[in-house]
């Protein structure tokens, strides 16, 4: 659906941002239930510290700002990030207890809380249904705003996220801010996000602010929630691999046969970090080899003749490698793989005990007799990530 944020009953949003720093605000009906996963980064920015201690309280708003992380800023870090709770509850009229605070930016500066504070009142001016300011105003490294709605029939879940560089699962360098009218449960959130955001590399760092926070503002009674959080989050993600910084395409790897779900995932997160193969596909070239090798050394279980590997091309499904090198067309492949902007990699390591299992849902969302199977997501790597990142200050 369009519009984002604003197809969920009384929820709204604004954003301001002039140069590198912005500010959004997102608006609830009322103190609403919450949950978030966050960074497994032993180093927290302040604002993630705050957030931590105040969403069992609920949530009414969120005050997200950019072009500072406000990460290793002491006590002046957590006092500011407090500051600017305050600040967002004063211009949207809510209690600041139950205000959220998320950054994301440049790591060890202290923030400018004149800017801050001046950006929170223009955003604050802009609230409305309409949330594209505030996607925009979270941005950094990103081209594009990600805006998202889903209407699952009888419920909706919607968000804003960014996220760009610094992508590596665990989770990665982004935000995302997520609204529903739907009830959900303890765990939905973290099993959505192993299967969406913790799959998803761009260049395997990760970094120290990273959140995916949801608020409920109703008890709408969904089936399946769980399995519709992680559609709407995997959505979101294959959204931020398409926008990663010096990112041309999108690979989509999937996983099969594995031993277990555990070894799928090992496998299914070696190929989509390699850089090896990131750099093959940036070059158009179906080195299967590459790809062979990140499961090789992912350390699951393995045995080689029993493997099988797919590039599949715009549309069009050929078989690399069979339990030993089959012949293809190498040129003609990679000439087409120069006219798209997403590839997928198949892997079946041809050990799972698929259809010996009842029907579950599985890792991909989605009911199956499925063993052993995992997706992950993750871009080329490009001259231009060394260009954006060499630069970035």
């Amino acid at each position: 659906m369009e519009g984002g944020l604003g197809n969920i009953e009384g929820v709204t949003s604004g954003g301001f941002k002039e140069g590198k720093y912005g500010v959004a605000l997102v608006k609830f009906p009322k103190v609403c239930k919450a949950d978030a996963v966050y960074t497994t980064n032993k180093m927290v920015a302040a604002p993630l510290q705050v957030t931590k201690k105040k969403i069992a309280s609920g949530v009414w708003a969120i005050v997200a700002n950019s072009g500072n992380a406000n990460c290793s800023t002491g006590k002046k870090g957590l006092e500011d990030a407090e500051a600017m709770c305050r600040k967002a509850a004063e211009a949207l009229d809510v209690d600041a207890k139950n205000v959220m605070v998320v950054s994301t930016g440049i790591i060890g500066k202290y923030l400018d809380m004149e800017t801050v504070n001046s950006r929170i009142e223009a955003a604050a001016g802009r609230m409305g249904k309409n949330c594209e300011s505030a996607a925009r105003a979270i941005m950094t490294t990103d081209r594009n705003p990600k805006i998202l709605c889903i209407d699952f029939g009888g419920f909706k879940i919607a968000g804003i996220a960014k996220g760009a560089g610094m992508i590596h699962p665990n989770m990665a360098t982004m935000i995302c801010l997520m609204a529903t009218d739907a009830a959900f449960a303890k765990g939905d959130l973290k099993y959505a996000v192993d299967r969406s955001f913790n799959m998803m590399s761009i260049d395997n760092d990760m970094s120290t602010n990273d959140i995916a926070l949801l608020v409920s503002t109703g008890a709408k009674k969904a089936t399946k929630f769980r399995v519709a959080l992680t559609h709407f989050c995997q959505e979101m993600a294959k959204m931020m691999v398409a926008d990663g910084e010096g990112v041309t395409k999108v690979v989509e790897i999937e996983v099969k046969g594995a031993k277990s779900d555990a070894d799928a995932k090992k496998a299914a997160r070696a190929i989509a970090d390699s850089c090896l193969v990131k750099t093959a596909v940036f070059g158009n070239n179906p080195n299967w080899g590459r790809v062979a090798a990140a499961v090789g050394y992912s350390g699951v279980a393995l045995v080689s003749e029993k493997m099988k590997i797919w590039y599949v091309v715009n549309g069009r499904k050929t078989l690399l490698y069979d339990g030993f090198a089959k012949e293809f067309d190498k040129h003609a492949l990679g000439e087409e793989m120069k006219l798209v902007k997403e590839i997928k990699i198949i892997v079946d390591l041809g050990l799972g005990t698929r259809g010996s299992r009842k029907t579950r849902t599985c890792a991909q969302g989605r009911t199956a007799p499925c063993a052993g199977d995992c997706l992950a997501w993750s871009g080329d790597f490009s001259f231009d990530y060394v260009k954006i990142n060499a630069g970035y200050n």
